[in-house]
């Protein structure tokens, strides 16, 4: 059997803390595997974004393809349960394909397996590595009875009071009021997931090494792009981008890091009113030279029509 380097971790969305009480990546054909972290009881470190690192087991093993998971949400104080079956062959062949990492300028391949948990019951999987994230599933828990000691035994902190505790610890006040008054989207991580054709276009400006060093989506994915894009990954639909860091080298010769960070509201409804149609976007970031100094846009277009992003964080240094 094909084994690898490989480890778990957990992950849930910002402002929504959650706590996997018990979860396990079975190995393939077998009754056991690796377990998923549960140690976190305010677990929000990001959709696709790994909390743990417990370094367990033999350093190669087998690759999974079941997953079963108990997990509590303390925004609906609502426990869920779920098994499901992973997709082994896929997972085996992205694991045996690997990738090109920039970072250790190398071919390597991923070495965690990251399970997500989010409101309402979504289950997400990715397998990730140096520079890359890739959602390889996504799932549907269930409601479940749970006994309470499982999250904490001791009597001085009920359910209803313990939970509360947790939220008034993990979240500002500003996200507590803004939960309480719009509740909460529990179509919101299956909404992350929508992809478009779409690419990235530079005007105006020359990108170091001709790379988009770190291209982070919404549904927890996250990529480096080589420009210009392989005939292959220019056609494949992507998420809609949550950030972009990338290298511009002015003309002086030296560099000037980017941040991008995308408006969530702004960026998607710009893709929902350009992209209907299943037309190829373009997400074009556009440095037009002024008398003084340089202007810097970002625009999403389409064949007929353009969308400026104007509630974009941009970030510089250098």
């Amino acid at each position: 059997m094909d084994k690898y380097d490989w480890q778990a971790t957990e992950s849930a969305p910002k402002g929504y803390p959650m706590q996997v009480v018990s979860g396990t990546l079975f190995y393939r054909g077998e009754d056991h595997g690796l377990y998923v972290p549960d140690r976190v009881p305010a677990l929000q470190p990001g959709w696709g974004v790994g909390r743990s690192s417990h370094i367990t087991g033999p350093d190669f093993k087998p690759l999974p393809d079941r997953l079963e998971i108990t997990f509590f949400s303390y925004t609906e104080n609502q426990f869920y349960k779920g098994k499901f079956d992973l997709p082994y062959e896929k997972i085996l062949a992205m694991f045996k394909a690997g990738y090109e990492s920039y970072t250790y300028e190398k071919h390597v391949t991923y070495n965690k397996v990251v399970v997500g948990v989010a409101p309402g019951g979504a289950v997400a999987v990715w397998l990730s590595g140096i520079n890359k994230t890739t959602e390889i599933f996504f799932g549907q828990a269930e409601k479940a009875e749970v006994d309470w000691k499982r999250i904490i035994d001791n009597p001085k902190y009920p359910r209803e009071g313990y939970a509360d505790l947790v939220i008034k610890e993990s979240l500002t006040p500003e996200a507590i009021a803004a939960l309480r008054k719009n509740g909460i989207p529990f179509d919101l991580w299956s909404t992350y997931r929508t992809r478009y054709p779409w690419q990235p276009v530079f005007t105006g400006m020359v990108l170091k090494n001709g790379r988009i060093g770190q291209m982070k989506y919404f549904n927890g994915e996250d990529d480096y792009l080589n420009l210009p894009l392989e005939p292959a990954i220019a056609a494949s639909p992507r998420a809609i981008p949550s950030e972009l860091h990338f290298s511009w080298l002015r003309p002086n010769a030296k560099s000037m890091l980017f941040e991008l960070y995308f408006n969530e509201a702004e960026i998607f409804a710009a893709f929902k009113a350009l992209g209907g149609n299943k037309q190829v976007l373009q997400l074009e970031m556009l440095m037009v030279k002024t008398e003084k100094s340089h202007d810097f846009t970002i625009w999403l277009r389409n064949d007929k029509d353009k969308i400026e992003l104007k509630l974009t964080e941009v970030k510089t240094y250098g």
